[in-house]
């Protein structure tokens, strides 16, 4: 016995599109990912300060996708002077 369901289907993974390329989910738009950022931080944290340090972490990954562009546009401006 090998710990395997009988009933399961089997796991199979999808075939790679034209180019064999696999299809990868697209980013969520910039706007949405900086609303749920924003509401993570926690009440009464340096706001500014935690903007910063995403920039950093952006910064630091040397992304040059555009929504990326944008979300850290938005970021450098709750940051303030300091970004």
């Amino acid at each position: 016995m090998t710990g395997r369901d009988p009933d399961a289907s089997p796991t199979r993974s999808s075939p790679p599109r034209a180019g064999g390329r696999t299809r990868v989910s697209p980013l969520p738009p910039p706007d949405e990912v900086f609303a749920d950022w924003l509401l993570s931080v926690p009440h009464g944290e340096d706001l500014a300060a935690a903007a910063r340090r995403q920039v950093e972490l952006i910064d630091a990954r040397g992304q040059s996708h555009p929504d990326v562009a944008c979300l850290r546009l938005l970021l450098v401006a709750v940051a303030g002077e300091g970004a």
